[in-house]
């Protein structure tokens, strides 16, 4: 006989993925949410490693930028970079896929850590089984989802939209870029009004984000 699991309620630890990380914008705005749902960002060094690794090697960031931008990332999100201390909990989390195993691990040791549940943030939600982590205290969302959890009404959404990119504006002036790529050079620029805000979500994956503001006002 199977469990039926209830929704969950968002967690107030969250641990970014690397394909989260990757994503300046999206960075910026898992800081928009966390900041308006009272939780805390973490990541451990193998997902910045990998993170910055996939950076580099598509062009996206220069290796000498990346080593910078690197050295500052928890300060510049205010996040919490955790000691790797993930193999106690590899077992587990075997139904995870391998080569993803490392990420429920480490949110497992958090969740050992902090005595509540965490988020697991991800793009790739396939990798993660839902119901197997949910009984271990791991609640695992993409930023899509997040965002239409935590923000309820359309209002809600465009108010931490603008908010994530001027933070994003914001961390960009802090520290530019030293040796910009061809990537960042032929990038678009960031949206301006209500039909830029369309399609720029959907080309970040952020469906059903940009379905709650294509509804009429």
């Amino acid at each position: 006989m199977s469990v039926v699991l209830g929704k969950p309620e968002v967690p107030k630890h969250w641990l970014l993925d690397a394909n989260v990380l990757f994503s300046e914008w999206t960075r910026w705005l898992m800081v928009a949410l966390a900041r308006q749902h009272g939780a805390t960002l973490y990541f451990t060094p193998h997902i910045e490693n990998e993170c910055y690794r996939n950076l580099v090697r598509l062009g996206r960031l220069h290796p000498d930028d990346a080593s910078v931008e690197r050295a500052g990332l928890p300060q510049r999100l205010n996040a919490v970079l955790l000691p790797q201390n993930h193999e106690p909990y590899l077992a587990d989390v075997r139904q995870v896929d391998e080569k993803d195993r490392h990420v429920a691990a480490s949110a497992l040791a958090l969740r050992h850590q902090v005595q509540q549940a965490v988020g697991l943030l991800t793009w790739n939600l396939k990798d993660f089984p839902r119901k197997p982590l949910l009984k271990l205290g791991l609640v695992r969302m993409c930023p899509d989802e997040l965002c239409v959890e935590l923000q309820k009404t359309k209002t809600d959404i465009q108010t931490c939209l603008e908010q994530s990119v001027q933070l994003m504006q914001a961390g960009l002036a802090e520290q530019p870029s030293q040796n910009p790529t061809l990537y960042q050079s032929k990038a678009s620029p960031l949206p301006q009004n209500h039909e830029d805000w369309i399609q720029f979500l959907g080309r970040n994956r952020m469906h059903k984000t940009a379905k709650v503001c294509s509804r009429p006002n």
